[in-house]
């Protein structure tokens, strides 16, 4: 697998997983069969059930660590690329902040601060919202 920058991810502390949307593996050259078939049912905070495609290891770099990390893969519309849930959380010792829009962790220098976008948090809330909607029509 190549090198591949991946925007929009969430990190979310009340997941137990960390998934990683069918779309994203596509635009990263990621077939089915590189996927391992794992199905397990997913309920997302619409209280809809899901089945995931199966699991998928990448090597994941925030700052300067870069981490092998575990995706659940799922094939739904993303709002997000990937979510980061706890067992990333964990893996780097980060601490989230969604005051302050950031991620810290250690590294080999000392903490890194991993900034968010605002701007990009508030287009993926609007989307989000919009789908909801659409959902319950």
């Amino acid at each position: 697998m190549c090198k591949f920058d991946v925007e929009r991810v969430l990190v979310d502390t009340g997941i137990t997983i960390n998934v990683l949307f069918w779309k994203t593996l596509e635009k990263m050259g990621v077939t089915p069969e590189q996927v391992k078939p794992e199905t397990r049912t997913l309920t997302g905070y619409d209280g809809v059930a899901k089945m995931s495609m199966g699991d998928v290891k990448l090597q994941v770099r925030a700052g300067r660590v870069t981490l092998k990390t575990k995706f659940v893969v799922i094939d739904a519309p993303p709002i997000y690329n990937a979510i980061l849930g706890s067992p990333w959380i964990y893996s780097m010792q980060a601490i989230p902040s969604t005051y302050h829009l950031c991620v810290k962790f250690p590294n080999a220098t000392g903490i890194y601060t991993l900034y968010g976008d605002q701007k990009m948090a508030r287009t993926c809330s609007v989307i989000e919202k919009k789908q909801r909607r659409k959902e319950k029509a």
